[in-house]
């Protein structure tokens, strides 16, 4: 059973495409729990995990972060916000990080490039 310290089941209901905290990786879900202790701050996701289908269905090829359970995308509104949670997410140590104008995604899926940083 996957369990999180701060993070509750409704939450991954909420997410876009709704999921369930058991499709996550526990260990990815530990290190979520870090990220969150070190930048002192809620952290709402917006979308975590999402089947190799929904992917697909996007025109991704379905081996992402998400599809591992090892990658979500946090909320995120204003530039404080958005330097607390990169700062933190650096220092507890994930090195696949997507920036955009409202989430910052965090991941650390297998197979994939690491210490990596890119734009949306």
């Amino acid at each position: 059973m996957i369990t999180s310290k701060h993070f509750k089941e409704l939450e991954f209901k909420r997410c876009i495409p709704t999921c369930s905290l058991q499709d996550m990786n526990q260990h990815f879900m530990n290190k979520l729990d870090t990220l969150r202790d070190v930048a002192g701050m809620p952290i709402i996701i917006n979308s975590a995990y999402r089947s190799e289908g929904w992917e697909k269905s996007k025109n991704r090829n379905g081996k992402g972060d998400h599809s591992q359970g090892r990658g979500v995308d946090i909320r995120c509104h204003t530039s404080t916000d958005r330097y607390r949670i990169l700062q933190a997410a650096i220092q507890v140590g994930f090195t696949r990080i997507g920036i955009a104008k409202t989430f910052i995604h965090v991941g650390e899926g297998e197979n994939l490039p690491r210490e990596v940083i890119w734009m949306y």
